[in-house]
């Protein structure tokens, strides 16, 4: 019984851990918050972006000005794609605060985009991206990824399908960079990061059935 008790106390703490995840969703801040450009050095605190204090840079390194940009989705019209959303990077922007040329709002060419934790290192398990039309979370080309947690820095190059679910640990800042000689296919905007371990699709039969044969055996021993 004390082992039963303790599988049903270790499936819950997995639930209770997701439940309590942390997602920084960029394509809801961007579609709620509306689409725009924030100079390098931005802090933001939204609920989209789970309410912690976020630093925002991006652009090439050492241009005069650079900018994080939040793409908003826009829905396929006739004889157009629709357009994706996510966090990417643009060099200028008008007085709206859009992107001039709309299309320069993607990590580009020798583009980055980087976001510092100013609260305290965050812990990333979990990662989404998207170019300018689709989804690329299951493709096969390049992202390089660098982090520094307590000003030691690693750096990775990971196809965006196994950047999705590799885990960085904890991380002070987490940088993306496009990687040279990869086509149009290969811009992208980060979509989400998240601490969020996946749960397994089995896991709520699991502790409904575990559940049940803890109350009968507490009922075998009541009687």
């Amino acid at each position: 019984m004390k082992k039963f008790l303790a599988g049903l106390a270790a499936a819950a703490l997995v639930a209770g851990g997701a439940a309590g995840a942390t997602t920084i969703n960029f394509a809801k801040e961007a579609n709620v918050g509306g689409e725009r450009g924030v100079a390098d050095g931005t802090v933001l605190n939204t609920a989209n972006l789970g309410g912690l204090n976020l630093r925002f840079s991006g652009g090439r390194g050492g241009e005069a000005f650079e900018f994080a940009y939040f793409n908003a989705f826009e829905a396929p019209a006739p004889g157009f794609k629709g357009r994706q959303a996510g966090l990417g990077t643009c060099t200028s922007l008008d007085r709206m605060m859009q992107c001039v040329p709309s299309g320069d709002d993607t990590v580009d060419h020798g583009e980055f985009v980087r976001v510092d934790f100013v609260d305290g290192p965050f812990e990333i398990v979990r990662m989404s991206f998207n170019n300018r039309f689709e989804s690329l979370n299951d493709s096969p080309l390049l992202v390089q990824i660098t982090t520094s947690l307590a000003g030691v820095v690693s750096q990775l190059v990971l196809s965006f399908a196994d950047a999705t679910t590799h885990n960085f640990g904890l991380v002070d800042w987490i940088r993306w960079d496009f990687l040279k000689d990869q086509g149009v296919n290969a811009k992208f905007f980060v979509a989400s990061i998240s601490n969020e371990i996946p749960v397994p699709g089995a896991l709520p039969l699991l502790l409904s059935g575990l559940a049940g044969l803890g109350f009968a055996a507490s009922r075998r021993r009541a009687a």
